[in-house]
């Protein structure tokens, strides 16, 4: 009896322990996103878009401690910062090839102007963040 009650001990140690480890994690992981959303606040939101076919929305947003941009179209697209750029970004589509993406300050000093270059196709485009 006094082994099985060891056995318990243990396993029930081992449990608490790796729930602590899991709380730990999920903590560092809400910790990240948190300081993504703190540190790409003035980015993250809605761009409209003019591609001389209709407006295209962008969406940039933080998820699963990234940043990302989605037009919807079923294939979001992970943000990569460009050392030693600004809100400077490249992203990869796996049909469109690279995008170069470059947040600029309006004349009010906010960032609201967005520019999308298609590296492949030789295009670039700029959108307003929508309010």
């Amino acid at each position: 009896m006094h082994r099985l009650g060891n056995s318990l001990s243990r396993i029930v140690c081992c449990v608490i322990l790796c729930l602590c480890v899991l709380g730990s994690i999920s903590w560092a992981r809400t910790a990240s996103v948190q300081d993504l959303e703190k540190k790409y606040a003035a980015i993250i939101g809605d761009y409209e878009f003019d591609w001389g076919q209709g407006a295209v929305t962008l969406q940039f947003y933080i998820k699963e401690g990234e940043l990302w941009a989605d037009s919807g179209d079923g294939r979001p697209a992970v943000m990569k910062p460009v050392e030693g750029e600004v809100f400077v970004f490249t992203a990869e589509d796996p049909v469109e090839g690279v995008f170069r993406i470059k947040f600029d300050k309006d004349d009010q000093g906010e960032y609201t102007i967005c520019q999308v270059a298609i590296e492949a196709q030789g295009m670039e485009i700029t959108g307003k963040k929508i309010k």
